[in-house]
């Protein structure tokens, strides 16, 4: 299995952070590989909550599944995805509050689909599949900075 783990901060208060990443109909707006949300509630931050994904990674288009498995409101967040040919993935995410910014923490483990070359291809495969991660929070922080609501 492949594992990564990144860290951001993000100009943002803790509870915009948290609602940016529980609406995954904007996760196109930010997510370098997903193409599509299909079937999605309005918001993912509820145990249960699914929702199916079309991501493209490598060139190549997958339809996949997206569950929330544990809330801790409005510090920890984590999913299961599941994607054709056994490819599975455990992503949690952390938020913690610092002076009205957030500090987000991600980790991510997953197995790629492809039964006995799997294992090869997560060695091959783990710069880009690191690279895509940074540049999708680099674009989710970008986007929770563009959108903090302002006082009135």
């Amino acid at each position: 299995m492949g594992h990564i783990r990144q860290s951001f901060h993000i100009d943002a208060p803790i509870g915009h952070v948290w609602d940016m990443n529980a609406d995954v109909r904007r996760m196109p707006e930010w997510d370098v590989n997903t193409i599509e949300i299909r079937d999605a509630p309005e918001r993912m931050d509820l145990v249960g909550a699914k929702c199916t994904t079309v991501v493209r990674v490598l060139g190549r288009t997958m339809t996949g599944t997206v569950e929330t498995t544990k809330v801790e409101r409005p510090h920890l967040f984590e999913q299961k995805i599941g994607l054709p040919g056994g490819g599975r993935a455990e992503v949690t995410v952390t938020f913690v509050e610092a002076g009205g910014a957030t500090e987000e923490t991600i980790e991510f483990e997953y197995k790629l689909p492809g039964g006995m070359f799997a294992g090869v291809a997560e060695r091959l495969l783990s710069g880009s599949i690191e690279r895509d991660s940074r540049h999708s929070n680099e674009n989710f922080k970008a986007l929770c900075e563009a959108t903090v609501p302002q006082p009135v």
